[in-house]
């Protein structure tokens, strides 16, 4: 298993000075938390896209590579100032280069319990779609989620996603950043790329057209992302209550 880490993000809203993932929450920095739990899981290998503040992460992360001992390669998008589509693309060429089938994806300014990490893992085996999307039922569990800033998914009851995006009429599941994808995936963002589309959301969108974006369920397990002061507080929140 592989994971590519997106930490291209020029952090305007939360505007540390550092790359977000570089935020220190209870003594470890978001992006030493993902190597660790998902390394535990069964993660073998690590692509982390720089852009913004580049050269921190990188020196952040030439430590990491010791700390965690674990095989980490960083390529930068110079072009940060587009969506996150692109950092995805700009891992193609180590997905291809490595021959893998399929990777995981997720983002740096994300948080995940390490049981929910666990959880999608062992129930995104046997992929059989292109995309598959770890999503929550919204709920009390989940009730520290800036509704307005959330990805939200309608799926239906085969758990195929029939639309996302953060203003949409009618959802009924959260987007929790975190994805099991299969390297074709990339021929969907080219065709997004090509009509000028730059975010995740317009190429899964193409993917609910062919009827390959599946969701996994993942409920019980906290999350958040942390991308402005409120989400950090309420993540600190989380972590003196042992939630996360």
């Amino acid at each position: 298993m592989n994971l590519v880490i997106l930490a291209a993000g020029k952090n305007t809203r939360l505007d540390t000075g550092i790359p977000k993932s570089l935020v220190t929450l209870h003594g470890e920095t978001l992006m030493s938390r993902h190597i660790r739990i998902f390394k535990q899981q069964g993660v073998k290998k690590f692509c982390i896209i720089s852009g913004y503040g580049a050269e921190k992460l990188e020196a952040a992360l030439s430590v990491l590579k010791s700390t965690h001992d674990a095989d980490i390669t960083i390529l930068h998008n110079k072009r940060f100032d587009l969506e996150n589509g692109f950092s995805v693309f700009r891992a193609k060429e180590w997905v291809e280069g490595n021959g893998m089938d399929d990777f995981f994806l997720t983002m740096g300014d994300h948080i995940f319990d390490p049981n929910f990490v666990k959880e999608f893992v062992r129930k995104s085996e046997g992929l059989e779609t292109t995309l598959q999307l770890a999503v929550d039922m919204p709920g009390d569990s989940n009730a520290h989620i800036d509704i307005d800033d959330v990805t939200k998914v309608l799926v239906d009851e085969k758990d195929m996603i029939q639309s996302i995006g953060k203003i949409i009429p009618e959802y009924n599941r959260y987007d929790t950043g975190l994805f099991r994808l299969k390297s074709g995936v990339f021929d969907t963002f080219q065709e997004s790329f090509d009509k000028e589309e730059y975010t995740i959301s317009q190429s899964v969108s193409k993917l609910i057209a062919s009827g390959q974006a599946k969701t996994v369920l993942v409920e019980g397990y906290t999350w958040n992302d942390v991308d402005n002061p409120d989400d950090l507080q309420s993540t600190i929140k989380l972590m003196d209550q042992k939630r996360l």
